[in-house]
């Protein structure tokens, strides 16, 4: 048993020696196989190392990676005027709104005012009925004659006293009466003085009677205090009306207003009298101009905006309230800007640079505060002698001092 093991081993040792001896020789041919190819497996890393951009000139180390020219578009730095134009959203409000309102009571006869309809000042537009106020101003005006009779008689009486006090103050001092007549006859002088009184009293009371039964009269035509057109019309002939109900509405259109909110760094550039141009959806093509006319001294808490009033000559009385507008305000103007693209504008954490092109076709970063941007062209205002050409298109692939190429430039 142990022979034919020892056999057995044998035979395995001498498989594996001639299979490891197999496998060196084809490595051995592969290293001795023709000189062109063992030169060009040399070549191959070397061209490669050479290709690297940044290569060192040989060696084994090589030298570190540096980037190369960044192909960018540039622009000059321009002269043009700018103009900042800042568009609002609004309503338009009417000039004037107004509540015609009963002022007594009593059953509404008629009302030959319907919506649309305009209205002049004072014109009466309704009638309510007047026949308890009409009798009640005759019964005052009657009052009144009664009382100046009674003013009249009362005045004859203290005149006719008053002569007679002086007639009897002449016969005491001859002798003629006594002096318990003078006494009476001054007494009566005081009342019918009283008497007199009384009665200028009573007249004034019912003049002033008088003069709201008349009041009360005229309430009894409806009439418009200001021209304008009916919006609302609130009731019909036949309703029976009390003090301050609602009979018609009335808006004033020859001027309206155009109301918007603006925002704190808005509302330091609108100015009253500034011009504004404003357009609606509802009449498309058409532009109104108008002027800022009022602004709220005060901020809302909620939206911290302020109101801002447009007026607006409504002659054709196109626009109505309650329309949706459009503001443009002229917020500022200069004749004479220092412009870039306003693409070519860097802005990182609210402040704003430009990479700015050397004569060595590198660039530079240059912080500048802008003014006016309408989205095409931007402001400079620092620095005030920026010139020369700017990045307008690769900047986020600049640092300060890259290299640039301008394609085609």
């Amino acid at each position: 048993m142990k022979t034919a093991v020892c056999v057995r081993g044998g035979i395995s040792n001498i498989v594996l020696i001639a299979a490891v001896t197999a496998i060196i020789g084809v490595f051995a041919d592969c290293g001795h196989s023709g000189g062109a190819g063992g030169e060009a497996g040399k070549g191959a890393p070397q061209q490669a190392q050479k290709a690297a951009p940044g290569g060192g000139g040989g060696g084994t180390g090589g030298g570190a990676r540096q980037q190369g020219p960044v192909p960018v578009e540039t622009a000059e730095v321009a002269i043009r005027p700018m103009v900042d134009i800042r568009e609002f959203a609004g309503t338009v409000k009417a000039a004037y709104t107004y509540v015609i309102s009963a002022k007594v009571g009593g059953r509404l006869l008629a009302i030959n005012k319907r919506i649309g309809d305009a209205v002049a000042a004072n014109e009466s537009i309704g009638r309510i009925d007047d026949t308890e106020f009409r009798n009640a101003l005759d019964e005052a005006q009657t009052q009144v004659r009664v009382s100046r009779a009674s003013l009249e008689e009362a005045k004859a009486q203290l005149t006719h006293t008053e002569r007679e006090l002086e007639r009897t103050k002449g016969l005491v001092g001859k002798g003629i009466a006594s002096q318990s007549e003078l006494d009476a006859q001054e007494t009566q002088m005081e009342t019918q003085r009283s008497r007199h009184e009384l009665a200028k009293a009573q007249l004034e009371q019912r003049q002033v009677v008088l003069s709201q039964a008349k009041t009360n009269f005229e309430y009894t035509q409806i009439r418009a205090l200001q021209g304008g057109f009916v919006a609302v019309r609130h009731v019909d002939g036949g309703t029976l009306m009390s003090v301050g109900s609602p009979i018609v509405t009335v808006v004033g259109l020859d001027t309206v207003f155009v109301e918007l909110a603006v925002t704190e760094k808005d509302y330091q550039s609108i100015k009253q009298g500034k011009t504004a141009s404003v357009s609606t959806d509802a009449i498309p093509g058409q532009v109104f101009e108008g002027v800022v006319y009022r602004m709220a001294p005060y901020f809302q808490s909620a939206s911290r905006t302020a109101t801002v009033e447009i007026a607006l000559k409504n002659n054709a009385r196109l626009l109505k309230p309650g329309m949706f507008a459009r503001i443009n305000i002229k917020l500022n103007e200069d004749a004479a800007a220092r412009v870039v693209p306003s693409q070519a504008l860097v802005e990182k954490d609210g402040k704003y640079s430009l990479f700015v092109l050397d004569d060595s076709a590198t660039v530079k970063n240059v912080p500048v505060q802008i003014g006016i941007n309408d989205g095409t062209f931007a402001q400079i205002l620092s620095p005030m002698n920026l010139d020369g050409k700017v990045v307008t298109l690769g900047q986020h692939l600049l640092r300060q001092g890259s290299r640039v190429v301008i394609p085609n430039g």
